[in-house]
């Protein structure tokens, strides 16, 4: 005879299985306006090919951001007063370009909006080397508001989203000859 059971209080929460990446504020304010497209990681997972940029405020250290891409978003540097973040694009990673060489940074170092001491320092820290991820990103159709960023977006590079976001009419924040023309320099310098 099997027990009854009264329906469980707990409701199970939703994850999206889409990946979404944390970004420093200031960096994806800079992809978002096609200010930079290269992204900088100490390790990149090749499978992941494409992920929502979550717009993070942990962490942020204005001294490790090129003064002027922090200049021009420096009203994203703190969250707003309810503690929410904004998605709004969404990124295809176009080329994994690891780094051999900490000179290797200086040959991209206008492509991507760290300065290239915190560049540098990251490419030392632990295992020598970092990851050039060449982003093509795109504005979302609308943005969603991902509320109490601070409690909610956990420890690590990934963040579990509560929602899917809606990846129809996806708008490039770089146009197409302009990529192309950007991402042929990138490769010149880096010799790939």
């Amino acid at each position: 005879m099997a027990e009854k059971t009264e329906p469980s209080e707990t409701k199970e929460t939703y994850v999206s299985d889409q990946l979404a990446v944390k970004t420093w504020s200031v960096v994806a304010r800079d992809l978002h306006e096609g200010g930079s497209l290269i992204v900088l990681q100490k390790a990149w997972d090749s499978a992941n090919k494409e992920f929502v940029i979550f717009p993070s405020y942990s962490g942020q250290d204005p001294d490790a951001i090129k003064p002027d891409v922090w200049m021009s978003w420096r009203h994203e540097l703190k969250p707003p007063m309810a503690g929410h973040t904004r998605i709004r694009d969404f990124a295809e990673v176009v080329a994994t370009m690891p780094l051999q060489s900490a000179g290797a940074i200086a040959r991209i170092e206008h492509e991507q909006a760290l300065i290239r001491t915190e560049a540098a320092r990251r490419y030392h820290s632990g295992e020598p080397g970092l990851v050039a991820l060449v982003l093509r990103v795109y504005h979302l159709s609308r943005t969603y508001k991902f509320p109490d960023v601070a409690n909610n977006e956990g420890d690590g590079q990934f963040v579990p989203l509560p929602f899917d976001v809606e990846l129809t009419d996806l708008v490039p924040a770089v146009d197409d000859d302009d990529f192309e023309r950007r991402f042929a320099a990138i490769k010149a310098a880096l010799g790939t």
